[in-house]
């Protein structure tokens, strides 16, 4: 009687290379998923950075900050940040889609009574956006305050 372990030599033993061979295949696409959900999570906090150093650079961030601090409210100054963005916003697009407009239409304006038509216009439409926004968020808010309380 010897070891009760031991198997039989004259036996063959099954090969295990497929199932390694498997177990590395798992393994690459693990790794594979891991390196790029950190790869997506770096670009993604980069490109936020990026935009609050924009904000902060052009004194948006600061504005609100600056608005909520006197009025002792965090939604004053997030509603004023928001109607800063929204009407800059809207000057830039009003000022391109007029210009495209009066190229497309041969309104016969000269290009800069068209991009100040624009940003007139895109400064009111991006101002007027900008309320509805904060309307429609602090509705949002409430909702979720009043779902969320006990």
């Amino acid at each position: 009687m010897g070891g009760f372990a031991q198997s039989d030599p004259s036996i063959p033993q099954p090969d295990d290379s497929e199932f390694n061979l498997f177990l590395l295949a798992l393994a690459i696409a693990f790794f594979s998923v891991v390196i790029g959900a950190i790869i997506t999570g770096s670009i993604l906090v980069t490109l936020f950075l990026l935009l609050v150093l924009a904000l902060v650079s052009a004194g948006i961030l600061s504005a609100g900050i600056l608005v909520g601090f006197y009025r002792k409210s965090l939604g004053a100054g997030f509603r004023t940040a928001l109607l800063i963005i929204c009407s800059l916003t809207g000057i830039l697009l009003g000022s391109v889609c007029f210009m495209l407009i009066n190229n497309i239409f041969k309104i016969h304006l000269t290009p800069s009574t068209a991009a100040l038509a624009g940003a007139c216009s895109g400064l009111l439409g991006g101002f007027l956006l900008g309320i509805v926004l904060a309307g429609i968020i602090r509705i949002f808010m409430n909702y979720c305050r009043q779902k969320l309380s006990f």
